[in-house]
């Protein structure tokens, strides 16, 4: 991860990442029950609204494991930095690229991955106290989160061609 590029070269991305099933668990557990108890009163993430709450419950039945946050992931990976004045907006793409250099890396050693966006906005609009839970600071800038472990499926990572 130290060679995921940053905007002129300052490299002050964070690193978060959760091994530990029982930790991912508590962060669930806190984060999903405000998330729930929300919903009841309609109040969501900024991105969300009655219809799309419904339609990520519904899938919560079929694709998401019974959990709509992490998606059943048993670890989690959480890039962040801090995100004020000037370069603000280095610190999102910073971020957002140190996310797509841990995905690559981590499907090169075989682990499944899912990088969820909707989770980072419970953690930062709804549960504060489950983002506390990570210790990071509400100044730093956290929008994506990965899920990763062994995959359950089997499946191409990329397009199939035909080499003839």
């Amino acid at each position: 991860m130290s060679a995921a590029p940053t905007g002129g070269n300052s490299y002050n991305v964070e690193y978060i990442v959760i091994d530990d099933k029982d930790w991912v668990k508590e962060i669930w557990k806190l984060a999903y029950s405000k998330m729930e108890s929300d919903a009841k009163k309609h109040i969501y993430t900024n991105s969300f609204s009655d219809f799309y709450y419904s339609k990520m419950k519904q899938s919560e039945k079929t694709v998401r494991k019974d959990d709509l946050l992490f998606c059943g992931a048993p670890h989690l990976f959480i890039a962040h930095e801090k995100c004020a004045g000037k370069w603000a907006e280095d610190s999102k793409v910073n971020c957002n690229l140190a996310t797509a250099y841990f995905e690559l890396l981590a499907n090169a050693f075989g682990l499944g991955t899912v990088i969820m966006s909707y989770p980072a906005e419970v953690l930062q609009e709804l549960a504060p106290k489950a983002k506390e839970m990570l210790n990071i600071p509400q100044d730093h800038y956290m929008k994506l989160i990965v899920g990763f472990g062994y995959p359950e499926i089997p499946y191409a990572r990329d397009v199939q061609k035909d080499r003839g």
